[in-house]
């Protein structure tokens, strides 16, 4: 699939600086990630998911909380959320 589609999909999770947080106000953008996604066509791999988060989360800055290796961190995300998929 590509990147493209992807990266648009989960945009509103991802740009925000706080993605990682469970916090409530991310909450709601997080769903909308994943409701996006099942919309595409064709559901994403593991890779793809977590290269598409990577790409987008290593621009964004840094805040208190914000996991040191953000590889690791977009995998464990994008595997929870093809899980949901």
């Amino acid at each position: 699939m590509e990147q493209e589609y992807i990266q648009k999909a989960i945009e509103c999770w991802v740009s925000r600086p706080t993605w990682f947080s469970s916090h409530p106000s991310d909450v709601p953008f997080f769903r909308e990630a994943v409701v996006n996604l099942k919309s595409l066509p064709d559901v994403p791999t593991v890779d793809e998911l977590s290269a598409a988060i990577y790409k987008r989360v290593q621009v964004l800055p840094a805040l208190m909380g914000t996991p040191r290796d953000l590889q690791l961190a977009s995998n464990e995300f994008a595997i929870k959320i093809i899980a949901k998929l």
